[in-house]
């Protein structure tokens, strides 16, 4: 049998190439979350009054800040339905993979692609997300915040806006003695994975998106640290300065990521002072 023409081999290979490209073309699709970083005073002055948990319902003004209410100009005390634009808040985020994602019940592979700051009226953050795997069964799993700073590193509150919803504020559940309902917030040291065997379990969510925190604690100032402007006065006490800081992972299944992801909005507040362990403050 006479071989093929090498026109004819090169013209079957070069198909089989744009198929290949077509078919993973096809596989990796993509997908834009919508979260609002606010600083906590924005949500408490569109709050009516203290409800029982100390946290009163939101005013409808609120949906407008989101939406359509960024201002480049000075919010008065007690303004609502706007929000100053240099208050918007600015977080790292990331998708974690690998046996840290695993831990926390993640599947597939996801790339990250561009995050949008707000740059019209709209407080939406925008995070492009590409699904490579595209399996009905993968599960992403984002973390935000985590870095280093002094403003707006613990979560206050979450609200979630499902696609033609109505804005729900999600309670959080610290650790306590007596456990409550909620998005828990967990202990773990700072920078280091969250290794609890349940973290998987303990997600918390509303409208296809899952949530879990993890608060820790950080060492800010020590004795004889070294600070922009020189070398830090001696501390009378034997320990430095401890402060809380925050990062919150985002669960979705890839049902909520091909259909219409539900909005998500966190507040935060800045770091609050602890006495160190053995400290006299």
């Amino acid at each position: 049998m006479r071989g093929r023409p090498r026109w004819a081999v090169a013209f079957v290979v070069l198909a089989g190439v744009l198929v290949g490209a077509a078919t993973a073309s096809t596989q990796t699709q993509a997908t834009t979350l919508r979260l609002a970083l606010l600083p906590q005073w924005v949500v408490s002055q569109h709050r009516a009054g203290l409800g029982p948990s100390g946290a009163g319902p939101l005013r409808p003004e609120f949906r407008t800040a989101l939406d359509r209410g960024v201002v480049e100009r000075v919010v008065f005390s007690g303004e609502r339905g706007v929000i100053r634009r240099d208050w918007l808040l600015r977080k790292p985020v990331r998708v974690v993979t690998g046996p840290d994602g695993l831990r926390l019940g993640a599947r597939g592979e996801f790339d990250l692609g561009a995050l949008r700051p707000p740059t019209g009226a709209a407080a939406w953050t925008e995070v492009d997300v590409a699904m490579r795997t595209g399996r009905p069964d993968d599960v992403l799993v984002l973390e935000i915040g985590g870095e280093l700073g002094t403003l707006g590193q613990v979560l206050e509150a979450i609200f979630v806006l499902p696609e033609g919803g109505t804005l729900t504020e999600l309670s959080l559940a610290p650790a306590a003695l007596v456990t409550r309902d909620g998005v828990p917030v967990l202990q773990a040291p700072f920078g280091r994975p969250l290794a609890r065997p349940d973290a998987a379990q303990r997600f918390r969510g509303l409208g296809g998106v899952e949530f879990l925190v993890v608060r820790s604690l950080i060492e800010v100032m020590v004795d004889a640290a070294m600070t922009p402007r020189g070398l830090a006065d001696a501390s009378p006490h034997w320990a430095g300065e401890w402060r809380e800081g925050d990062r919150v992972f985002l669960r979705l299944p890839a049902a909520t990521l091909t259909g219409a992801p539900p909005r998500v909005v966190l507040a935060w507040k800045d770091r609050v002072s602890l006495a160190p362990v053995g400290g006299d403050r």
